[in-house]
């Protein structure tokens, strides 16, 4: 399974629905770019577990909020399996 119908799962919508693949697909490139641009390499931010479950909090949080501020920061659990990918393949990123 892909990780667009893993995060479509997770946010209970059927995969045979596509309205909102464009959105989903656009959130899962943001997260994969964040997580580059903190220290994870990218064969580990396309690839790894952790950094499918990192993807799946971040669609769960950004998914239909309007870009007007409403999320201000991402859940804590986010923050945490960052630092643990981070620490397990052997990149820094320390969390402030």
């Amino acid at each position: 399974m892909g990780l667009l119908e893993t995060v479509k799962k997770s946010l209970l919508i059927p995969l045979s629905e596509n309205y909102a693949d464009d959105e989903l697909n656009n959130h899962i490139l943001a997260c994969k770019n964040l997580l580059i641009t903190t220290g994870i390499k990218p064969e580990v931010a396309n690839s790894h577990p952790i950094a499918h479950s990192l993807v799946v909090i971040y669609c769960k949080t950004f998914f239909g909020f309007k870009s007007d501020g409403s999320v201000k920061e991402l859940p804590k659990s986010f923050e945490m399996l960052l630092n643990q990918l981070a620490l397990s393949s052997g990149d820094s990123y320390v969390s402030e």
